[in-house]
């Protein structure tokens, strides 16, 4: 036993100590992104060996627990990788604690949206361009962002894309969408589109991408959002790193897509449409779904290393859970979830 953990320690050692010096060195230039997708192929190796040696294992047990360890180091970084990836843009954070500019207030109101008069798609990036081009050349510390409900909306569509802070969603508003958001980093970018053929608008809240200035050595990043409760909402939530607490509970949620890195999420759903969808994939995450005891709740899990609770869903198979009474239940939440390293928690209410 002590000899295989020597072997996996010092195997370890070895290969990131190899990697880094022919790194340094410019003799190894390794895209990583192409790379860590394949890190199955350690546990194949390792199945290999344990196939191939049978009683004999003994001598291999280091190499075996070696192909084992990095397989699973893979696998979290390659799921934590794509989350990040995802939503959060790539940054380029620049220390500078003597950064005196001021940072304003700006209300935005009505100001970012466009009338569809078809069902063509429209690129939003030229609008937060614009957004950006029409600032006075410094980012806005707070930030309030809103659009007026109309009477014709009847479905719509939120993205958020929010990189690394704290977000919260919940309460009600009569207009369509508001946030309030509090940063010392960069600013957050909102524009607003609506349909008038299908009756729709898409709301799009982002942060602004480029260099990150770190003001006295402290970081803050807030985003307080509320919707209007009318309107059969479809949400994607992209959270790279911190905290969200999103209670949809009153909001018509049909479709909820989200994605994490290195996060702790709190979501609540509520029993106001027919069927729920749920999407979510984290990378080393916590993540707690409260659901209501009026609906019937199914989940399929994909991931190995995901600590979970289910209350009192019962796993039917591998990776599936289900409530008493599932199939008969006038109302569903269909929650589909693929995680690296991640505590699942399901509460009923």
């Amino acid at each position: 036993m002590k000899n295989s953990r020597g072997i996996v320690w010092g195997g370890l050692l070895v290969i990131l100590g190899m990697l880094w010096l022919l790194r340094n060195m410019n003799l190894l230039n390794i895209n990583w992104d192409e790379v860590l997708p394949y890190w199955p192929v350690l546990l194949i190796v390792a199945g290999a060996l344990l196939l191939a040696t049978g009683n004999e294992s003994r001598g291999f047990g280091g190499l075996i627990a070696l192909l084992i360890t990095l397989a699973v180091f893979g696998g979290i970084v390659n799921k934590t990788d794509k989350a990040f990836d995802r939503h959060a843009g790539d940054w380029d954070w620049n220390w500078d604690d003597d950064d005196d500019r001021h940072f304003g207030y700006r209300d935005h109101d009505d100001n970012h949206h466009d009338d569809n008069d078809n069902d063509d798609d429209e690129d939003k990036d030229e609008d937060y361009e614009n957004d950006r081009g029409n600032r006075d050349g410094s980012r806005p510390i707070n930030g309030n962002y809103k659009y007026e409900m109309e009477d014709f909306i009847q479905k719509a569509n939120f993205h958020l894309e929010g990189g690394a802070g704290s977000f919260t969603l919940n309460g009600n508003t009569q207009k369509l969408f508001e946030a309030n958001t509090k940063s010392t980093i960069v600013g957050f970018l909102s524009n607003t589109s609506i349909n008038k053929l299908d009756n729709s608008a898409t709301v799009n809240l982002k942060m602004e991408e480029g260099n990150v200035k770190i003001k006295k050595g402290e970081i803050s990043n807030q985003a307080k959002i509320q919707l209007n409760e009318r309107p059969v909402w479809n949400i994607d939530l992209g959270i790279g790193a911190g905290k969200g607490d999103f209670d949809f509970s009153n909001y018509k949620v049909e479709k909820l897509k989200v994605s994490t890195g290195v996060a702790d999420m709190d979501i609540k759903m509520g029993d106001k449409v027919a069927t729920s969808n749920i999407d979510i994939e984290a990378g080393v995450a916590s993540i707690t779904l409260e659901l209501p005891r009026s609906v019937g709740c199914e989940m399929h899990m994909d991931g190995a290393l995901n600590a979970k609770n289910m209350d009192d869903l019962d796993k039917i198979s591998n990776g599936l859970y289900r409530s008493p009474g599932y199939d008969s239940a006038s109302k569903k939440i269909i929650i589909h979830f693929e995680g690296g390293l991640t505590s699942v928690n399901i509460r009923r209410y």
